[in-house]
């Protein structure tokens, strides 16, 4: 049933809106192998850090938290 209505929707598209569909088939089966191919253990947890560059030197202006010149006019 589902390929029936597959064919009579397609019959009305042109060429490269058919090329379109078919590479969306092929992402939906592609992603459907990966989800497949997933881990499915619940029990592993996956940590971040707080913050990534905590161990670099971050410098930032003295002025960072002030309002922009061209901007004090709006404020």
């Amino acid at each position: 049933m589902a390929y029936d209505i597959l064919i009579k929707e397609a019959k009305d598209l042109s060429e490269d809106k058919i090329e379109q569909v078919i590479e969306f088939m092929r992402f939906l089966k592609y992603s459907a192998q990966n989800e497949q191919k997933k881990p499915t253990n619940n029990n592993i947890a996956f940590h971040r850090s707080i913050n990534p560059l905590a161990d670099e030197f971050i410098m930032m202006a003295e002025n960072f938290d002030e309002t922009p010149e061209c901007f004090k006019e709006y404020i």
